[in-house]
């Protein structure tokens, strides 16, 4: 699909990914609009674009702005999600924007005749792994309601593709972190970041072991686009992760390392964890008598991507933290 002289409405796109893939269909010739009602995105991350877009405050919870942003628009990317709520918490916002939200951004891209919807899902569609790496016909089993929403999203978008002939793909991302990061406290990476730069011991919840595959902003950036120009089978779905896990524990050495501070990383205390008023902590699945685990261990098979899409993920762990590094020293 060509993208030059495409026009583009990104939903939630002054967020983390938003304002990258912004910057990313800019320099690649599209018109951009970003669709956000900012509960979590910031102005600031599209102040240095902002002459080059337009922006629309609205809430995709609105059938009716989203109808009026997306009249003679080619492409949808639909990044927004209420990512500021817990991700185990019973929050209204998951059917109400997550869920309900999708329906709309999908019912007003076929009204609008739109041409193409490239939806944001998530690795936490399969829940607990049952063998690595993960490949898209893996079993989906949410462990979270964020996750289960997030399938619900993929389901309408394979859905709407068959009914209404709209093409639509979904991206699994896994673990992304980089500049811009929205909340410190949703990545154990970024969470690690924080505490070293003030000097703090990271905290390791659970026994450490559990395994995570951190995938650079840039290259979620190069999958997306790739779906973009690409002519993929409608509804299909993609798998966009690093493709190569490590256990929290040695990320947490690693950050100390990269980072030069005299630290050591420590486990969690049972007063440290975040309690919710109803079962697990956040962030663990499994209790057994006082120890606490996290029993997720996630690592992308991208095969599928790299044969259909021509994805490549280019960032190594090491610069990658580096560089998110140098960004949250002056944010933290």
């Amino acid at each position: 699909m060509k993208i030059k002289g495409s026009k583009v409405l990104i939903t939630g796109g002054a967020g983390f990914i938003g304002s990258h893939l912004s910057e990313r269909l800019l320099k690649e010739g599209a018109e951009v609009v970003i669709y956000d009602n900012f509960s979590t995105g910031k102005i600031e991350n599209l102040s240095h674009i902002a002459k080059d877009i337009s922006i629309i405050k609205g809430d995709i919870k609105n059938l009716e702005d989203l109808r009026n942003a997306m009249a003679g628009l080619d492409i949808v990317i639909h990044e927004a999600f209420p990512y500021g709520v817990a991700t185990r918490s019973l929050d209204k916002q998951f059917v109400e924007e997550g869920a309900n939200g999708t329906f709309n951004v999908l019912r007003a891209a076929v009204e609008e005749n739109v041409e193409k919807v490239v939806y944001a899902s998530t690795v936490a569609v399969y829940g607990e792994q049952k063998y690595l790496p993960i490949d898209e016909e893996h079993p989906k089993d949410p462990f979270l309601p964020y996750g289960a929403t997030k399938y619900l999203g993929e389901l309408y978008c394979s859905t709407f593709s068959k009914v209404y002939g709209l093409k639509t793909v979904s991206l699994r991302y896994f673990n992304v972190y980089g500049p811009r990061y929205a909340t410190f406290d949703h990545s154990a990476m970024v969470h690690f970041l924080e505490l070293v730069i003030k000097g703090k011991s990271p905290i390791i919840y659970g026994d450490g072991n559990q395994i995570r595959d951190y995938t650079y902003i840039d290259d979620i950036v190069e999958g997306t686009f790739l779906s973009l120009k690409k002519d993929v089978t409608k509804g299909d779905v993609f798998n966009l992760g690093g493709g190569q896990g490590i256990r929290i524990i040695d990320l947490s050495k690693k950050i100390i390392e990269i980072s030069g501070a005299d630290l050591k990383p420590k486990f969690a205390d049972l007063s440290e964890y975040r309690y919710t008023k109803k079962g697990l902590p956040y962030g663990i699945t499994k209790k057994v008598g006082d120890q606490y685990f996290d029993t997720r261990n996630y690592v992308a098979n991208i095969d599928k991507a790299k044969k259909v899409l021509g994805y490549h993920p280019r960032t190594n762990l090491d610069d990658g933290i580096k560089m998110t590094l140098e960004w949250m020293k002056n944010k933290v």
